[in-house]
Formats: C-alpha cells, structure tokens, sequence
C-alpha cells in the first residue's frame, strides 16, 4: 500500500511537471516621463510574464500590436492598447524577480525600466491534440459601425461560444457574442461555418468613454464537446480563465483560440 501510495505521489508530480515549465524572461519598458518609475516598472514586470507565458508554451501571438501602435498612438502609448489575454493560455503560479533596474538613457533621451524573472508557468487548458480550430475575420482593422464577419473551421462537431473581451470597460470586461437571443442553437458540424448567421448582423462601435484614436478588442472562441450554459458576462479576464481552467480538467474543452481586431475612430 505504502508503494502503491508513493507511486501514485510520483505520477500526480510528473503530470503537474510535465503541464509546466520553468523559464527566464525579462522585458523592458521606456517612456517619456509622463508616468512614474513605479508605474513603469508595473508595466515592465507585465512584459515580462506575458514573454515567460510565450517562452514556455511556445505561443505565436499574431495581434500585430506593435505596427497598430506606432502607426497611431505612438511607441510609447501603445501598452495601454495592448491588452493581451495571454492569460487564457498559460498562468504563471509562482515568479521571482531577478533583476530591476530602473534610469535615465541619456543616448535615447527616455527613462525606463528592466525587469527579468524567473516563473513557473501552467498550461491553462488541456486540448484535444486531435481536434483543430481556426477562425478568419473579414477585417483586422474596423471603422466605427463596421460589419464584423468570421469565417469558422473545425475538423470536429463542436458546441460553440463565443465572447469579446473590452479590457477598456470598467465594468463587465468580458461579454458573450455568441450564442445570443436570436442565434440560439451552437451546435457546429466539421467544416466550414459563418457568423453572424443569415439574417443578423454584428457591428463594432468605438467606445464612447475614451480619448483615444483606436482600440483593441478580443474574440475568444470556446468550442467543448457539450453544450455548456456559459455566463453572459464577466467581469474579468480573469474569471473566465477560471472557468475554463475548471471545465478543461473534466476533458470538456476542445481548444480556445483568439483574434484580435483594432477599432478606429
């Protein structure tokens, strides 16, 4: 018994083991002296454990943030537009900060600051290695009420959500899109599938409540093996993830993908 006891000890180990990783990863933040030390600090440590959750999980983050940014905001006011959800992916569950260093480069004429950690990051969700999901949008860039149109393919019957993150909202960040009201049934056949459906439209708005001359939003798309009665909204990322999180260890999710999109004023 004691036997059978330390082994089943080793195999739940090698399991959580084998689902994380422990990696280095630093990042740098520079700015204009616009925001304080500390606040770019914050900023750098984020860099920082989004590179740890790309370095460990080998993620290709396709949102092409940075051309968005300079072409618009500027390189220095792009961090507030560029709202990842990496955090659907993999969660750091443990980080030591190695190094920070904070000044004055005297050459660029901008402060900034360096941070380098060390973390232990998770897989956030176990997916079917099998089964395979992509998403196309109509647009990567939008106008205020623009007609948003994707283009979905499976090789699997699925049931499918569908959410959109607003990390500008101050309340409900994250809202469901699909399904809705008037598009209730969500059960996919492998192949290709369209939405909105016939019928229905769906617009982006730019946001009333911001100064800026672009934003990103997030589509988060969830396909599971059974129908599952999802919020409609959450008030953050973050609790969405653990839902996921929850669902993915009783083998009911079959993967979680994201497209991103930028609204123009």
């Amino acid at each position: 018994m004691i036997r059978l006891i330390i082994l089943i000890l080793f195999f739940l180990n090698f399991i959580t083991f084998a689902n994380s990783k422990i990696v280095e990863a630093e990042a740098e933040y520079k700015h204009d002296g616009k925001i304080s030390q500390e606040e770019a600090c914050v900023l750098a440590e984020k860099r920082a454990k989004d590179n740890a959750i790309k370095k460990a999980l080998g993620l290709e983050v396709s949102l092409q943030e940075t051309q968005k940014c300079s072409e618009v905001d500027g390189e220095f006011n792009c961090e507030q537009n560029q709202i990842s959800v990496l955090s659907l992916n993999g969660n750091i569950t443990e980080s030591t900060t190695l190094k920070e260093e904070s000044g004055y480069d005297e050459e660029n004429k901008r402060y900034y600051c360096l941070i380098k950690i060390k973390a232990n990051v998770e897989r956030s969700i176990k997916r079917d290695s099998e089964f395979q999901l992509d998403v196309k949008l109509n647009l990567d860039n939008f106008r205020d009420k623009e007609k948003l149109n994707m283009e979905i393919l499976s090789n699997k019957e699925m049931f499918l959500t569908v959410y959109v993150y607003f990390p500008y909202e101050k309340g409900f960040q994250v809202q469901k899109l699909f399904p809705n009201a008037r598009e209730k049934n969500n059960k996919i056949s492998s192949g290709k599938f369209k939405l909105p459906t016939e019928r229905t439209h769906y617009y982006v708005d730019f946001p009333k409540n911001t100064k800026k001359a672009r934003v990103d939003e997030h589509l988060i798309f969830i396909a599971t093996v059974k129908n599952i009665d999802w919020l409609d909204k959450f008030s953050r990322i973050e609790d969405l993830r653990k839902s996921l999180n929850e669902l993915s260890k009783k083998n009911i999710v079959l993967d979680e993908l994201q497209r991103t999109y930028t609204i123009y004023k």
